[in-house]
């Protein structure tokens, strides 16, 4: 769905929220599913298959372990380490600074293939590709190159693994399955202000930036304006009348409540202001 579709029809499918297996209930600066693309940022398209959500970065697919809405953390993994070590797509982890920052606690570790012969390394390990047979590698911290073996793959790892790794606690496989937390660098705060004017976020893909989507089919950059937040453009909020008729059970100005007679007018029975009242029937001696 492109962002050609009205702001009104807009305002109503950014609202929904991406649900899938226990990924639940997210919204803006994600998109996908049942949120057309002007519903986020354009490298945060979620998707969802058997129940699993996922997310591709940088050409990597990852599987979405967890999203803190509070914090703006997304815990992710790769999908080709799920299985285990041996069926890389042999691309690194890489993240575009401007919308991703490395959550505190974890750091880079280089998988290393295609070794000559078996490495000496504490985390060496063998494994058998379709097509090229058995290969040889090993892992080491930091961001590496092969050297003189024939790929390498980085990725993050918790510091706490790495110190495992280091003693032998655990084998290299679960390096690739555990995940690791990026934190989302968006801008959440233009976010919440639209929201606080009875908007929806968006993103403006043209302009690359936050997008409000009002009720009445109207969008800014920020905030939606009073009239623009009460509904279609001259309609009043609903439970209110159209300007100028008073509220239900309320006469209309000018009109007496029900059962007062008109301004100026005396009750009835009584004769009118300045007009004597009838003769007393045998009046006092």
């Amino acid at each position: 769905m492109t962002q050609s579709q009205g702001n009104d029809d807009l305002y109503s499918k950014c609202s929904y929220l991406f649900n899938c297996g226990n990924i639940q209930d997210v919204g803006f600066p994600f998109w996908g599913g049942n949120r057309p693309n002007s519903c986020g940022h354009p490298a945060l398209q979620l998707a969802c298959e058997d129940d699993a959500a996922s997310i591709t970065i940088s050409n990597v697919k990852y599987k979405v372990l967890d999203i803190d809405h509070n914090s703006e953390v997304l815990n992710i993994a790769r999908e080709d380490f799920s299985t285990g070590i041996c069926s890389p797509d042999f691309t690194n982890t890489t993240f575009d600074p401007a919308l991703f920052s490395m959550v505190n606690g974890y750091s880079n570790f280089t998988i290393i293939y295609g070794c000559p012969g078996v490495p000496s390394a504490r985390n060496s390990f063998s494994c058998t590709i379709s097509g090229r047979g058995t290969i040889y590698g090993y892992g080491a911290p930091g961001a590496l190159g092969p050297g003189s073996c024939s790929e390498s793959v980085v990725i993050p790892i918790s510091r706490n693994l790495l110190s495992q790794l280091a003693y032998g606690m655990v084998s290299l496989e679960v390096t690739g399955k555990q995940g690791f937390e990026v934190r989302l660098e968006v801008d959440s705060a233009t976010c919440k202000r639209c929201a606080h004017s009875k908007g929806v976020c968006g993103y403006y893909i043209s302009k690359n930036t936050t997008a409000c989507y009002c009720a009445d089919g109207s969008s800014a950059s920020a905030i939606c304006s009073p009239s623009a937040a009460d509904g279609p453009q001259g309609q009043p909020p609903q439970g209110q009348p159209p300007q100028g008729q008073p509220p239900e059970g309320q006469p209309p100005q000018g009109q007496p409540p029900q059962g007062q007679p008109p301004q100026g007018q005396p009750p009835k029975g009584q004769p009118p202001q300045g007009q004597p009242g009838s003769k007393e029937k045998n009046p006092p001696v």
